[in-house]
């Protein structure tokens, strides 16, 4: 346990910073103490992760004063408008990093391609002192601290449970195992403050209450923690919030009554099965799939007929991703395995452009690697040839498709806008307008809510619904929220180290 700190950790002195587009909490006043656990609450795009940015030093301070006081009597300390700190005195876990992992696959579906990730940075390396401290590869290197951070590297992955994950390449993790990673990582500089955004994003129940513990063990062992989340519910232990609105902080103090529930977490199944007409849309048979000695499908059998809506559900690293790659012809591994989309099976006469032709999908790799100078209607119009960007001149037919999809889900006035200049809900939508643009069999939404605010949900998920209904398309849903799941949805695909647990009927699924 480290000695017990009295000072605060950050006092804002009518502080202005400098942000990508211009000045950014201007005139802000803040101070963080210890015995306070506090929260940066605000929508989508509101600036949370800028002000997490600032709060470290990491942003220019253009007027007033920004302070550590924590740090003064650090022998390493340097005045912190200066942007100089105690090395691994504030440690950060950001969605920033994460898009950046995400964005080191050179395409997205370089996870599944084992001849192209067997020479890629694996966990062990990305978790080693000089990755870790950052230290630069031409300096002397020292011994002194080594065997305390051997201490902090084995205590967090443990507390992380990344045994399993050190040999597996950076690309080949999922969401939940990458967030687990950053936060591992940042704690392993053993930080005085830590700085946490979206600390719950793509982790399954278990890992969200075992990190809800390790909070409160970083509390207790006297370590800072402000946490950035646009989720409706704080966890219990927050004492003081920052709401911040168009990077502006407009309150700064206890924590005031909870913010509004999530409207859907009490919503009804609502049946809306037709009869099914032609092959099922997707027939798994016996499907194994092994990653070297892993293996992340075993003996999977299920089949999804035309018009059905599921959910597909499990922890973190069950096998929902490596599920999807082989649906999305994606994964070489399909080829080898009984996996008919559509009626159809990849190989000798039947392409992996042909499978996708028939389906339409959304994910946070896809919203991480799409072009970003790309307007919104090229993003629609991509969606006819599965393409990151459109390669050859649309006929007028597909044109007024791409403009009446984003006229349906109110887009229209951004459709000359780049890609990556859109808010966060609107870039979902946009490829939401993409994915069913060619007005696919089947349409695949991986964690579409990751990272926004309750409106921003509420927004995506009815025109999700809607979307859905009127193309009398099938559907697969993945969350780790259960709140999350479109109301149309009736059946659960269930997965748990590779193995499927439950195929059938919502209502029949207790775990």
């Amino acid at each position: 346990m480290r000695p017990s700190c009295t000072s605060p950790y950050v006092v804002l002195e009518n502080a202005t910073f400098r942000g990508p587009d211009g000045l950014v909490f201007a005139n802000s006043n803040l101070c963080l103490c210890p015995g306070e656990r506090w929260a940066i609450a605000g929508p989508t795009d509101s600036g949370k992760g800028l002000l997490l940015a600032a709060l470290a030093g990491k942003l220019i301070l253009v007027e007033g004063r920004l302070r550590h006081p924590f740090l003064e009597n650090d022998p390493r300390f340097v005045d912190s408008v200066y942007g100089v700190l105690p090395p691994g005195s504030i440690a950060t876990a950001s969605m920033t990093q994460h898009r950046e992992l995400l964005l080191a696959r050179e395409f997205h579906q370089l996870r599944w391609h084992g001849s192209f990730t067997t020479s890629s940075a694996r966990v062990r390396e990305y978790l080693e002192r000089g990755e870790v401290e950052q230290r630069n590869p031409f300096a002397v290197t020292d011994s002194e601290g080594a065997q305390d951070f051997a201490r902090a590297r084995q205590r967090e992955i443990d507390r992380f449970e990344l045994t399993p994950l050190l040999d597996r390449p950076l690309v080949a993790l999922s969401n939940g195992e990458l967030h687990r990673l950053l936060l591992a990582r940042a704690l392993m500089l053993d930080p005085g403050l830590l700085l946490v955004d979206e600390p719950f994003a793509g982790l399954d129940t278990h890992n969200r209450e075992a990190l809800v513990e390790i909070l409160d063990d970083l509390h207790r062992d006297g370590i800072g923690v402000v946490l950035a989340t646009a989720q409706p519910d704080l966890p219990a232990g927050i004492s003081h919030v920052i709401e911040v609105r168009e990077r502006r902080i407009v309150y700064a103090g206890p924590r005031r009554e909870n913010r509004a529930p999530n409207a859907r977490k009490d919503s009804a199944v609502c049946s809306h099965s037709r009869a099914a007409e032609g092959p099922p849309l997707v027939e798994f048979r016996d499907v194994t799939v092994r990653q070297g000695a892993v293996i992340l499908l075993d003996h999977v059998t299920f089949t999804i007929n035309p018009g059905e809506h599921w959910a597909l559900c499990g922890p973190n690293g069950s096998g929902k991703s490596t599920l999807l790659s082989l649906i999305l012809a994606d994964n070489p591994q399909a080829f080898a395995n009984h996996v008919r989309v559509d009626g159809r099976q990849l190989g000798p006469g039947c392409g992996i452009w042909e499978i996708k032709a028939r389906l339409g999908w959304v994910s946070p790799e896809l919203d991480a690697h799409y072009p970003p100078e790309a307007s919104a209607l090229d993003a629609v119009l991509s969606g006819f040839a599965s393409s990151l960007g459109v390669y050859s001149e649309p006929t007028p037919e597909q044109k007024a498709a791409a403009v009446e999809g984003l006229d349906r889900l109110a887009l229209a006035g951004v459709s000359q806008r780049p890609f990556a200049a859109l808010a966060t809900c609107d870039r979902r939508l946009v490829l939401l307008a993409r994915a069913t643009v060619h007005s696919p069999s089947l349409l695949i939404l991986d964690e579409p809510c990751l990272g926004l605010d309750q409106p921003g949900r509420e927004r995506l998920l009815a025109a999700i619904e809607a979307t859905a209904l009127s193309l009398h398309a099938g559907m697969i849903f993945v969350t780790h929220d259960p709140t999350e799941i479109p109301s149309t949805v009736t059946k659960l695909l269930v997965l748990e180290s590779g193995h499927l647990r439950h195929a059938g009927p919502r209502a029949d699924w207790h775990g």
